[in-house]
């Protein structure tokens, strides 16, 4: 992006513009959404809200775009983590979910730590969560800073106190 600053606050932007944005961000972007939540359905469509979110309401500098992207699309993901516990919760509650495993014990352990690890992710305050969550996405700490806007200086510091929440949360679910 060349012109960087050059649309006003909500002006939508050229259509071609909006496809390079789209094409340039999309695949990171359900990259840390399917991190989060698992689900490869989920993570696309919620993808796709976060580039709706962008059409609709064009951030006003194009310079902080990739930090706007990356901060709706971990709320979006966020908020779902959150209905999906609520969901699971009332489901159980009236136990329209049977319970079943599937065969392979490796496919069961797995889903069992990718649940656990939701789970924590849940329990633990929000800015923590999308802290780990960018982080473990390949994010450097710059795209952090910029996505949770918080100091650049701060990520490292940020991210230990995170690191160690989700251990205590984690340990403690045992």
């Amino acid at each position: 992006m060349e012109n960087a600053g050059a649309f006003p606050v909500n002006a939508k932007p050229e259509v071609e513009d909006f496809e390079t944005i789209f094409l340039e961000n999309y695949e990171r972007i359900y990259g840390v959404l399917y991190r989060l939540t698992g689900q490869k359905a989920e993570a696309e469509d919620l993808a796709m809200e976060t580039f709706f979110r962008l059409w609709q309401r064009f951030p006003g500098h194009v310079d902080q775009l990739k930090g706007w992207l990356y901060r709706v699309a971990v709320r979006l993901g966020y908020n779902s983590l959150r209905a999906a516990k609520r969901r699971d919760y009332y489901e159980q509650k009236s136990r329209l979910i049977p319970s079943s495993s599937p065969d392979p014990s490796l496919e069961v352990e797995r889903a069992r730590e990718q649940l656990r690890v939701h789970c924590t992710l849940r329990k633990m305050r929000r800015r923590e969560a999308e802290l780990l969550v960018l982080h473990h996405s390949g994010f450097s700490y710059k795209e952090i800073s910029e996505a949770l806007d918080v100091s650049p200086n701060s990520v490292g510091t940020l991210l230990a106190r995170a690191e160690r929440e989700f251990e205590q949360v984690y340990l403690k679910g045992d």
